[in-house]
């Protein structure tokens, strides 16, 4: 890694309090909220409208000493990717910009923690050169590129959903035809007598 810092979250907050960019009680309640939930605090900060997604890239640029590049500057290589773990790149939002042999450049949104390049680095036995990139860029480009496959409801895909409502419609026809049908009785087929007459 380039930074000679240990990226942590808590450095972040820290700093940011420090410079009075937001209040302190926030920046706890945003950081408890990454660590019981699923998301990054970078993206809780920008999400709740604490700070702006480039300010928080500018700061975590200035704080730890890594370069700026996000992905909408630096088209991410296809083959970047190329084996990588696609559910851990989505649940860390992080973008594979470049890979020159062992050497990955990984767009982070802001910043992730130290531990999590480096699972990534031993998962791959690569060595990791972290960017800094934003948390909405990262995102966007995770959405389109990276979709998440969601499994069909039921069992056997898309068709045995339609095909459901099929054999039903089907099922409840054959139910009618092979009934009798009863005679409609001669009260339902006379007309009431018009009083007027």
């Amino acid at each position: 890694m380039k930074s000679s810092q240990r990226l942590t979250y808590a450095l972040l907050s820290e700093a940011l309090g420090q410079r009075g960019l937001i209040d302190s009680q926030r920046l706890h309640l945003a950081l408890q909220s990454s660590v019981q939930g699923l998301t990054p605090f970078p993206e809780v900060l920008v999400n709740e409208g604490l700070i702006g997604d480039w300010e928080l890239a500018r700061m975590v640029c200035e704080l730890f000493g890594l370069p700026f590049l996000p992905v909408d500057i630096a088209s991410p290589a296809e083959e970047a990717r190329a084996g990588l773990d696609l559910d851990f790149l989505r649940a860390h939002r992080l973008v594979p910009l470049q890979r020159f042999g062992s050497l990955l450049v990984l767009a982070m949104p802001a910043v992730v923690p130290s531990e999590v390049l480096a699972a990534l680095a031993a998962q791959h036995e690569l060595q990791i050169l972290p960017v800094v990139g934003t948390v909405q860029s990262n995102n966007l480009w995770l959405q389109e590129k990276l979709p998440v496959e969601v499994a069909p409801a039921l069992p056997g895909g898309e068709d045995d959903w339609s095909n459901l409502f099929d054999e039903g419609d089907a099922a409840v026809l054959m139910d009618l035809q092979s009934e009798p049908l009863e005679p409609l009785e001669q009260d339902v087929l006379r007309e009431e007598p018009d009083e007027a007459a």
